[in-house]
């Protein structure tokens, strides 16, 4: 199931030549924070990952099947309300033998709340 644009809609892109990101916002009405948590929301970690996931095709233009979260820190929760603009930046993106390594962050200004390394399947 996509999440863009019923549960965050892409605001912007930018890159400076080592690095791309895209700034995010969250829509606190979506369903799936009535159920987590009522009255004080968050969003949920496959969430996050699958929002990664979807931004790195936009960016890529490709279908990406996910093989391994080699690491995924969630070092603070994303509250759509407190939190409704992050950025989601993908400092190094390696591609070999059909494979494609992402490195990177969630964050808003100084304040960190994801960080990860996947591995995708083209």
């Amino acid at each position: 199931m996509k999440l863009l644009d019923s549960m965050y809609h892409i605001k912007e892109w930018s890159t400076d030549g080592t690095t791309t990101a895209a700034d995010i916002t969250f829509c606190p009405d979506h369903i799936i924070y009535q159920a987590h948590f009522p009255g004080q929301p968050v969003t949920p970690g496959v969430c996050i990952l699958q929002i990664i996931s979807e931004l790195l095709e936009v960016h890529l233009d490709a279908d990406l099947k996910l093989n391994v979260v080699k690491s995924m820190k969630f070092v603070k929760p994303i509250s759509p309300v407190d939190d409704s603009q992050v950025t989601v930046t993908f400092q190094q993106i390696a591609e070999s033998n059909g494979m494609v390594t992402v490195k990177g962050d969630i964050s808003s200004g100084d304040v960190l709340y994801t960080r990860f390394t996947l591995h995708y399947g083209r």
